[in-house]
């Protein structure tokens, strides 16, 4: 029989998990909070990987994007208000579902704000003010951003600008392995993580990955250049998108 060979932007689900401890990373856009990625939601994604498990330690990390929303010209006391509701009832629903299911441990799931990864990297606002500065002298970068900035249907300022380019960076830092990811039931032992979100990727996202600007490497994680698309379940490979023909 003849091996099927893919192509450029041809992905697949992921079948089974590696069988090493690991962290399934859900990052909450307070955009969707209340929507695409609401308490049931998230739950019912969550539950799509259970039956790809192997090993019996496998974490999952929620990342909420509150301090990321204040690149806005909105009085930040509103937004501080408004995003702490939200962040406190979406984390309090989703657990009251985890523990109507006795066969998940409360422990292996964590919850952090966006300022409470930021304190885990001393790189991170250095590589800010790097990137900020490729975004200005990489012309095919800066084509990049500009158009997932359209594409979302929001203008192009300078605060969805910024937006982006802390929010792509902050996530290249954590599946490189430069950012700590607490969990206290996984406990530091995670071999992998992999980055979910409902959704394709950004372009940006891919091309950073892709041009790896910072040079970082994570060879124990076998996701380090993936991102998985929890609607059409599909792992799409940073290193096998075309950019030109991927939207």
């Amino acid at each position: 029989m003849e091996k099927h060979t893919r192509n450029k932007n041809e992905f697949l689900d992921i079948n089974t998990m590696p069988n090493q401890p690991g962290i399934i990373l859900f990052p909450i856009s307070i955009s969707r909070i209340s929507n695409a990625q609401n308490a049931q939601r998230c739950f019912t994604y969550m539950e799509q990987f259970i039956p790809k498990i192997r090993s019996p330690l496998v974490g999952l990390n929620v990342i909420y994007t509150d301090n990321l929303y204040l690149y806005s010209d909105e009085k930040a006391k509103i937004l501080k208000n408004k995003f702490q509701s939200l962040i406190n009832s979406h984390k309090f629903e989703f657990l009251k579902l985890v523990r109507k299911n006795l066969k998940y441990i409360p422990d292996s799931f964590s919850f952090s704000s966006w300022s409470q990864i930021l304190l885990e990297s001393k790189e991170f606002l250095t590589h800010l003010g790097e990137l900020k500065k490729i975004f200005e002298n990489d012309e095919d970068f800066k084509k990049m951003v500009i158009k997932d900035i359209k594409l979302s249907g929001k203008e192009i300022s300078e605060n969805n600008i910024n937006f982006i380019l802390e929010e792509i960076l902050l996530f290249y830092l954590i599946i490189k392995g430069k950012i700590r990811l607490v969990n206290d039931y996984v406990h530091d032992t995670q071999e992998w993580i992999l980055y979910c979100y409902p959704g394709k990727p950004l372009l940006s996202e891919i091309y950073l990955h892709q041009k790896n600007f910072f040079k970082y490497k994570n060879k124990k994680n076998i996701y380090e250049n993936s991102y998985y698309d929890l609607e059409v379940k599909k792992r799409y490979d940073y290193d096998t998108i075309d950019l030109e023909t991927f939207i």
